[in-house]
């Protein structure tokens, strides 16, 4: 082949794959996006779902266009239309724009990728041909978190996208330069598409994109960890599927098999014991191995992808169910931070007012650590608060009010893990059940046939006890260090009090006696009731709950009122 060919093809190929990998490059640009355009997770998901609908929606059209126009001038045209979308992409200000601006970046790359397929993979061409595409997909999503990671940290969200323009620009030229595929050769016969099959894609497609996506919401914006490290952390999950791709076996029990363990390995995400990144690998690998056994199974084996109208096909299925996923998940995990943060708020403030810091400090010092905790950055708000006030103290308070800091962090990040912690089960089951469906599919009166060979017994046995080690393992690790959860008691009830001694200790044990009968008054946490007096947005909160805010002379003199 010659060399200017290569690169033509190869330029495609890049293309293609930044264009495939859309979900898990720009994934690690959403926890600054929440900040930068002030919005919420319902918003940056929308970043991420508003492309894989307009995918979804325009891939097969965009087939019959190229087959119509041919390949090089819809190819050409598609990249172009991604350079100058992706373009306004990285100088959007607001989230509006930068949702138009991915709308047309998803036409572009919907009339772009089945144009690729055919120009990589024309009829007829040789096997290394159609490895070709086959890699792109893979090795792009592989690659794809750790370029997000370090254009974000390095550079900005706005990166991400500028990126993209010279290369998709580049990929233009090169499409109409490549020697069209011949259109004589004649389509093979069609086989039956199994419905099984294709639901089994878009579930495990859906949750392979929705772990990505939440697992970078979790470490960046749950518990403050960098976006490179980030990037580094969720890139294990495609090159664990990079080696699985190398198993061979029946496809239809590599895709079952496959399946499980995505859905296994997203369950373990719900286990995780603390921040330490080290403790999402061993899951995240589980569902890479998912991944590489079950995607190649169903997209090529299972499905034909025999030319670009398969191909459209099968990417249009998988960015459905991507869409889908994300439409669920987002509120779910957007209501849950919300009311995590707040929990997490109380209980800090609990575990300051409990602690054994000077009676005169705890109670201007708890509202002061935890009213600035928000749900968009919550650890990054306790972290700056701590080293705000602890410049204030000296000696032992200073090494007892690092203990309180640490305990309260721990607060925070275990708060955070159970925002996550119901979005994590559903995208686990949405794997789950796309083993069931490939299962249940085979088992109707044309089982024998349906079934086809047995799967390899060490196939079997080798994710069986992949999927026990890593549970088990990650179960253990929660059981023995998990931090203890901080118990919001009843204000109503009688409860052991510091007891400091001196008249600061009387003082302080009066107080807090006053705090419990005003927040049992209300019907509120004293906790809350500590954050609403302290902090305006927080008695609105207060307010909007119990018909009250405690600020006000009236809510202070019910407060006050035997």
């Amino acid at each position: 082949m010659p060399a200017g060919v290569t690169l033509r093809r190869g330029l495609l190929a890049v293309a293609a794959g930044l264009a495939l990998a859309d979900a898990s490059v720009v994934t690690l640009a959403l926890p600054q996006l929440l900040g930068a355009l002030d919005t919420t997770v319902e918003g940056v998901a929308a970043v991420i779902g508003v492309y894989t609908v307009v995918l979804a929606v325009a891939l097969v059209p965009a087939e019959r266009l190229s087959r119509r126009l041919g390949a090089r001038a819809v190819g050409a045209a598609g990249f172009a239309v991604l350079a100058v979308a992706s373009l306004a992409c990285a100088r959007a200000g607001s989230l509006p724009a930068l949702l138009a601006g991915r709308a047309v970046q998803a036409l572009g790359g919907a009339a772009a990728l089945p144009a690729a397929f055919a120009l990589l993979t024309p009829p007829g061409a040789a096997r290394p041909d159609r490895r070709l595409w086959l890699g792109v997909a893979v090795l792009a999503t592989a690659a794809g978190p750790t370029l997000g990671g370090a254009l974000t940290e390095a550079f900005s969200w706005r990166t991400i996208f500028s990126v993209q323009v010279p290369i998709a620009a580049a990929a233009a030229v090169a499409a109409l330069a490549v020697t069209a595929p011949a259109q004589t050769v004649p389509r093979p016969a069609a086989r039956r598409r199994p419905w099984a099959a294709g639901l089994a894609l878009a579930l495990v497609s859906a949750a392979l994109t929705a772990v990505l996506f939440l697992l970078v919401l979790l470490l960046v914006a749950g518990w403050g960890v960098e976006p490179l490290p980030a990037a580094l952390t969720v890139t294990v999950l495609p090159l664990a599927a990079l080696v699985a791709t190398r198993v061979g076996g029946p496809a239809r029990w590599r895709a079952v098999i496959g399946c499980g363990l995505v859905g296994v390995g997203t369950l373990a995400l719900t286990l995780l014991p603390n921040a330490d990144v080290v403790w999402a690998l061993a899951p995240q690998i589980l569902a890479g191995l998912g991944m590489g056994l079950a995607l190649p199974a169903l997209s090529g084996e299972l499905l034909p992808e025999r030319d670009p109208r398969d191909a459209a096909r099968l990417l249009s299925v998988r960015h459905a169910g991507i869409a889908v996923a994300l439409a669920v998940l987002a509120p779910v995990v957007a209501a849950r931070l919300d009311d995590a943060t707040q929990r997490a708020r109380e209980r800090g403030v609990a575990v300051v007012l409990d602690s054994r810091l000077p009676p005169q400090d705890k109670l201007s010092l708890a509202p002061k650590l935890l009213s600035g905790v928000n749900a968009d950055e919550p650890r990054d708000g306790l972290r700056a608060a701590l080293a705000r006030q602890r410049r204030r103290l000296h000696g032992s308070e200073r090494a007892t009010f690092d203990a309180l800091g640490r305990r309260a962090d721990e607060t925070l990040v275990a708060a955070a893990g159970e925002a996550f912690r119901a979005a994590f089960l559903i995208t686990g089951a949405l794997a789950l059940l796309g083993a069931v469906v490939l299962l249940v599919s085979g088992t109707g009166r044309r089982a024998p046939a349906a079934r086809g060979p047995a799967p390899a017994p060490g196939l079997v046995l080798a994710a069986l006890a992949a999927a026990v080690l890593v549970v088990g393992a990650t179960a253990l690790a929660h059981a023995r260090l998990a931090p203890e959860t901080v118990v919001i008691r009843d204000p109503c009830a009688e409860r052991a009090l510091p007891d400091s001694g001196g008249i600061a200790g009387f003082l302080q044990d009066r107080a807090l006696k006053l705090l419990d009968r005003g927040a049992c008054r209300f019907g509120a946490s004293r906790e809350e009731y500590v954050l609403a007096l302290a902090n305006p947005r927080d008695a609105r909160r207060f307010e909007r709950a119990h018909g009250t805010d405690p600020r006000s002379t009236p809510g202070l003199l019910d407060a006050l009122t035997p």
